[in-house]
């Protein structure tokens, strides 16, 4: 009778993490509790996201959380990249960022106070909707990309959950960077409904149809300002 057929191939470090999905499956159920609980609580990018859908509609809510998850996995990639490090060892970079961050925001907001109550709607014609959603997406892009406090949230929050003894530490980290980027725009997406049916609900019941422009305009420029706070550790 034959031996039984073993197969050392899977003892080998890095068959082991390919087949485990580039990161320990006993670190998983940890990561992936910590970032639910962290997702629950709505951030700057998730107030934005949900102002957007409250004032302009669930789809272009939609947009500007495809745009946010965008930015996300660029700093994941710095992040993996070893990139993000230079945020903090320059603090005329991190503040550089944090400056044209803040000022966009504040930027956005006047824009949206300043346009007519018709621009908000979603009855344009197709092609123009069409501009508008990508308009929107670029917009989410762009507030989540010069948000300094993500890209250094990225990098100090991912290695906590890397096993270095698995070796291929970028990897494991744009792993985990995909799974928050999951997790994150299933989270944004449900605040998007949310507030699209909280808003709806406010509007018709508002004597005055276009204060909603401004109420979005004003939390898009408090978050601006709030973004100014941010702080890259080294300094008190």
């Amino acid at each position: 009778m034959s031996e039984p057929t073993t197969y050392p191939v899977l003892r080998c470090p890095s068959i082991r993490l390919a087949y485990s999905g580039m990161i320990d499956l006993h670190v998983l159920p940890f990561f992936l509790a910590t970032v639910l609980i962290m997702v629950v609580i709505p951030g700057p990018t998730t107030i934005y996201i949900s102002t957007t859908s409250a004032s302009q509609g669930f789809r272009f809510g939609l947009a500007s959380c495809f745009g946010v998850m965008l930015a996300t996995l660029v700093h994941v990639s710095f992040a993996a990249a070893g990139l993000t490090a230079l945020l903090l060892a320059s603090p005329w970079l991190f503040n550089a960022i944090k400056l044209l961050g803040a000022g966009y925001l504040v930027y956005l907001g006047i824009k949206v106070i300043r346009s007519k109550p018709s621009t908000a709607g979603t009855t344009a014609a197709p092609q123009s909707q069409s501009r508008a959603l990508g308009e929107t997406i670029k917009k989410g892009f762009l507030v989540n990309l010069l948000n300094p406090k993500t890209g250094l949230f990225i990098a100090a929050f991912l290695p906590q959950f890397v096993t270095p003894s698995l070796g291929h530490v970028p990897l494991q980290i744009v792993t985990l960077g995909l799974l928050l980027v999951l997790v994150g725009g299933m989270s944004d997406t449900t605040y998007a409904a949310l507030a699209r049916t909280i808003g709806r609900a406010l509007a018709n019941r508002s004597k005055k149809p276009g204060i909603g422009k401004y109420i979005a305009g004003l939390l898009y420029m408090g978050l601006g300002i709030a973004a100014l706070a941010t702080s890259n550790g080294t300094s008190k």
